[in-house]
């Protein structure tokens, strides 16, 4: 048997430990134990937009409940592919589980990819994983930053590349989301310069601003942009029709580009009328990560982020509070926390079973 957080697709809120049956491994398949993973906002909007994205597919359980996907490492405890034996440890896109049957394809330098059944049609980025023995990103040390910040800093450093040759200025919405920092802190590292805006929470204002890696914080409830220069991209990791709204307003013509990134600000208001100025974008890293590494090479673009990653690593490493929490118990109320938004920006958590 194996244990899984289930939800309710229909009502996220609602969650528990569910016992499910392990089928016979299969010749090409191997069996995993999920070690360690980390919960973020990123595994709620998992979980929001599950039916929407298709990330119920990854993990299935049945038409009424999902597995929310997490980031991790596993260990293989039993194969029956050429590409893995026992004791290989793998980081990739995992159930909220203590296990996981994954079928390894395509090997590279880097991992293989997960060729089982019904993942077959789904997004090859989710499908890829690294083996650590060969992953230059992976440190034995490095471990509980990489499960909490991997899939953030891809997505904020991706992003920072390509605002960074079009935009004068980006003003980011929920400033002290881990994401929005990755963001951030790429472009200030970036060659091209841009002035950063960040809008955060009074609460949070004085943990943004230390940071170091905004030009200007200003707060949602006096939102000062007027420093703003065009052309201007704004960057939503707020996922609040209102603060849309609002700074959308405030922009004006400056606004040249507006990318929804998350959705931190759950149950926020509505906006309270037709919102000016371009249309929001969705950026899904998946999609722009599996283009550029297609343009690049996989090996190359690989290289590139890993070698961004240990600087980021290094600069974060201190600025957050890594807190472990181990067994069933643990694992369901640190998902509640954090789909009520109890988690502080200076937080990182990481589960075990």
């Amino acid at each position: 048997m194996t244990r899984r957080v289930v939800v309710s697709r229909a009502d996220v809120s609602t969650a528990g430990i569910a016992e499910l049956a392990i089928p016979d491994l299969q010749t090409g398949q191997a069996s995993l134990r999920v070690d360690l993973f980390g919960l973020s906002a990123n595994n709620i909007t998992y979980a929001l937009f599950g039916d929407a994205l298709g990330y119920w597919a990854y993990f299935p359980v049945d038409q009424e409940q999902g597995c929310v996907p997490v980031w991790g490492f596993a260990e293989v405890v039993d194969s029956r592919s050429e590409h893995l034996q026992p004791g290989d440890r793998v980081f990739g896109y995992l159930p909220m589980a203590d296990s996981v049957v994954l079928e390894p394809a395509e090997p590279t330098e880097f991992g293989f990819t997960d060729a089982s059944a019904h993942r077959l049609e789904l997004h090859p980025w989710y499908n890829r994983y690294y083996r650590c023995d060969t992953d230059p990103v992976w440190t034995a040390a490095g471990e509980q930053l990489q499960v909490s910040m991997w899939a953030l800093f891809m997505t904020g450093w991706a992003l920072a590349e390509e605002l960074a040759k079009t935009a004068s200025t980006v003003v980011v919405a929920s400033a002290s989301s881990k994401t929005a920092m990755a963001l951030a802190w790429s472009l200030r590292e970036h060659q091209h310069q841009t002035t950063v805006v960040g809008i955060t929470s009074a609460g949070n204002a004085a943990f943004v601003e230390a940071a170091g890696i905004y030009d200007q914080v200003t707060v949602y409830d006096d939102l000062r942009l007027d420093a703003a220069a065009g052309p201007v991209a704004f960057v939503d990791a707020a996922g609040s029709p209102a603060i849309r709204e609002a700074v959308h307003g405030a922009l004006g013509d400056r606004l040249a580009d507006s990318v929804m990134l998350g959705a931190t600000h759950q149950g926020a208001g509505a906006a309270a009328g037709p919102l000016g100025g371009p249309t929001p974008r969705l950026f899904f890293i998946p999609d722009v990560a599996e283009q550029a590494a297609a343009e690049r090479g996989l090996p190359a673009y690989h290289r590139g982020f890993a070698e961004q990653w240990h600087r980021f690593a290094a600069w974060i490493d201190d600025r957050l509070d890594l807190q472990h929490g181990e067994g069933p118990d643990e694992i369901l109320a640190a998902y509640r926390t954090v789909l009520a938004g109890g988690l502080g920006p200076d937080v990182a958590l990481t589960l075990a079973w």
